[in-house]
């Protein structure tokens, strides 16, 4: 929205990890195996689409992506503040003017308690060059249970109380949302020279305040499912995304016509070829 509904959505809403939500704070980056007091991570991505939450940002084209994060390791936890960009291209005829990129901004705190993983912060989705604002920001929690060495499974939630700037039906307050994920991965035994793979999914639903521009309930559900293949740092992702709305609701949910190309198109299933790269600084030294 985040831009369509934001940079996720903007389109969506109308428009986005952490990439916004997808990017940097999700980077599934290696970690060093004695973490140094310091220490910073880095990645890009060469996407054939950005999907937000199901809704595409990139019009169904390919997106780059790269992001830069700075980790402070305590007893207590680590602390992460980090700076990423995508590749938008929005459709300017649904009222949002077409940015140069998505910027995420974001920090917050990581914790391990045995199997249990905790991820707590702040995200904030910035358009440059955009005509007018349609910036925004979510704060976000996140739970993962090591179920076994091999199979992790986790919950989400993310709250913003005023998407992309936008007003409610009755006027007045600004629009709230609430998105909530349970995801799962399961790392395979198959290896083959230095070749791992693993399947992954998630299910989600974005509860959102009907805007003034909306016919219908903006609030729709989400899921994905792939498989990926790792070797060292790289990882090779195909995963299969869909929304559970039809054309008329994509278009009410983009403030745009029913039959439009992007309400056809944007909220429609869809496959995606990712390939990232991610590590830190410390496992570059080592």
């Amino acid at each position: 929205m985040k831009k369509i509904l934001g940079t996720g959505v903007a389109l969506a809403l109308m428009a986005g990890t952490a990439f916004a939500a997808d990017m940097p704070v999700k980077a599934p980056y290696l970690k060093a195996a004695a973490s140094p007091v310091w220490d910073i991570a880095i990645g890009g991505s060469i996407a054939s689409d950005y999907n937000f939450r199901g809704v595409s940002q990139s019009d169904r084209g390919v997106s780059p992506a790269a992001y830069f994060e700075l980790q402070y390791n305590t007893s207590l936890g680590q602390i992460y503040v980090g700076l990423g960009a995508l590749g938008v291209d929005f459709d300017t005829a649904f009222g949002f003017s077409n940015p140069a990129s998505e910027v995420d901004i974001y920090a917050g705190w990581r914790k391990t308690f045995g199997a249990l993983a905790v991820d707590v912060g702040y995200i904030y989705y910035w358009y440059p060059q955009e005509a007018f604002n349609t910036d925004w920001a979510e704060v976000y929690a996140k739970l993962a249970w090591t179920v076994t060495p091999s199979l992790t499974i986790g919950g989400a939630v993310y709250y913003t109380p005023d998407l992309l700037n936008l007003q409610l039906a009755n006027g007045g307050n600004d629009v709230s949302a609430t998105y909530v994920e349970a995801t799962a991965k399961w790392v395979t035994p198959w290896t083959s020279n230095g070749i791992g793979s693993f399947i992954s999914g998630g299910i989600g639903y974005w509860d959102i305040e009907r805007a003034a521009f909306h016919t219908s309930d903006p609030s729709y559900m989400y899921y994905n499912v792939g498989f990926a293949f790792t070797y060292k740092a790289l990882t090779l992702d195909f995963r299969f995304h869909d929304t559970d709305m039809n054309v008329a609701e994509c278009a009410s949910f983009l403030n745009t016509a029913v039959g439009n190309r992007a309400s056809t198109k944007y909220c429609s299933d869809t496959f995606i070829v990712k390939l990232s790269f991610d590590t830190l600084l410390s496992n570059i030294k080592n």
